[in-house]
């Protein structure tokens, strides 16, 4: 089931420097966010956290009880070596290889930027959700099992956000981190054992913890959701999943070849080629960069459509990725804001310019109607049902791209 909230605006408090860290601390209705971010940065964030809080509770039944005036503290690090100090000014141990942490010690969450704008907001929810869970549910004690630990929070804060709605639990359009190949590509594999996982007799990893959860929630039509929130309830009281798992939902080994299954239609629909693409509901996804980038489709196309919002203000390109054969050989279509429309190959490390001009009807505001489809002569570029032309491009997939600028793309559809 997927959790959606539409927060029409988050109250914050006056900015504040701590005394002791030179933080800058912002506030919300449940939250205290300790930051060394950009401002627009932490309030972005304090918007996510509080349209966060009733889904945690949707999902966990319950919420931390918070005295009056009362706030939970997150601190946002730009950098790993700043998260590194705040940890240890604050006297926590230091976990390896993490990007955040939740201290039930003191109940604060600790965490740092991470390499896309995706990775960073997931990031946040997921600790965020630890910090809930553990204080709401657990008395602030971790469950004994790490699959379920982890598989809360990996189901949940996979996310659609457009700047206002947020969205958790869903599979996301793209992301650098793929966990559903990563689950099934685990599934498939002879040696994967389900039960000793459960069992907590093999290592497992977070894309399996994902899917376990996401499974036992969705799957099935829901039908396994009321044996899914009797185990929790029992985890969440101490109990192992070695035997509550089996007496809620039965052996683990017939489920695997289910999830194995099922995990084939639960796949990320398309595949950033280049960093800094999110998905802002099903079919929409926005993309940013500071050079030419792509967002391409999983599969194969014969043709892709979408709409490009045209930006209010400043200068932008961007378009349809319309041929795709890998990273260093492609094709993009990038209208810009002047009405003008360029289409180039990049090639042997260097680009040629196949069509270059104004595009009719010239259109510098509202949105573009985009495909592109192939033909025996090649594929063909429309805008708006006007054809622009039809050009030889190596490359059997199609996206989308955009050029030195931040756009949005919604009705995207391929076959």
């Amino acid at each position: 089931m997927l959790l959606a909230l539409l927060l029409g605006g988050v109250a914050y408090a006056p900015a504040q420097a701590q005394n002791d860290s030179g933080l800058v601390n912002y506030e919300s209705q449940h939250y205290r966010l300790g930051t060394d971010t950009p401002a627009e940065t932490a309030r972005e964030y304090l918007k996510v956290l509080e349209a966060a809080w009733p889904q945690y509770e949707a999902f966990l039944g319950k919420s931390p009880a918070l005295k009056n005036d009362e706030r939970l503290n997150i601190y946002f690090l730009e950098t790993q070596d700043g998260w590194l100090s705040k940890l240890k000014a604050d006297h926590v141990e230091i976990p390896v290889g993490a990007g955040g942490y939740y201290w039930p010690g003191n109940r604060n969450v600790y965490l740092w930027r991470q390499p896309t704008l995706y990775t960073s907001r997931q990031l946040l929810i997921h600790e965020a959700m630890h910090q809930f869970h553990y204080i709401a549910c657990c008395n602030n004690v971790g469950p004994k099992d790490v699959w379920y630990i982890e598989g809360v929070v990996e189901y949940l804060s996979r996310h659609f956000w457009d700047g206002q709605t947020l969205t958790l639990g869903v599979v996301p359009m793209c992301s650098l981190e793929d966990y559903p190949r990563l689950a099934l590509d685990l599934f498939e594999r002879d040696d994967f054992d389900l039960a000793a996982m459960i069992d907590g007799q093999r290592a497992c990893t977070r894309p399996e913890q994902w899917a376990l959860v996401r499974y036992l929630c969705l799957a099935e039509e829901g039908k396994l959701k009321p044996a899914w929130q009797n185990l929790a309830a029992r985890l969440n009281a101490g109990e192992t999943g070695k035997a509550a798992f089996r007496q809620a939902l039965g052996e683990p080994a017939k489920l695997q070849p289910k999830i194995k299954e099922w995990l084939k239609t639960q796949q990320e629909p398309m595949v950033p080629v280049w960093n800094e693409w999110w998905g802002l509901a099903p079919g929409a996804v926005a993309g940013t960069a500071k050079v030419t980038s792509g967002c391409r489709a999983r599969q194969d196309a014969s043709s892709f459509s979408a709409t490009l919002h045209l930006p209010a203000q400043g200068p932008w390109k961007g378009g349809l990725l319309i041929g795709f054969e890998d990273s260093a050989t492609y094709a993009v279509a990038l209208f810009d804001n002047a009405g003008g429309i360029s289409v180039n190959l990049r090639k042997d490390e260097k680009w040629q310019v196949l069509r270059r001009g104004k595009t009719a009807p010239a259109k510098t505001e509202g949105q573009l109607q985009l495909r592109a489809e192939r033909t025996p002569a090649g594929i063909r570029l429309v805008q708006d049902e006007v054809e622009v032309g039809v050009f030889d491009l190596p490359g059997k997939k199609m996206g989308l791209c955009l050029e030195n600028c931040t756009l949005t793309f919604t009705d995207i559809v391929w076959k």
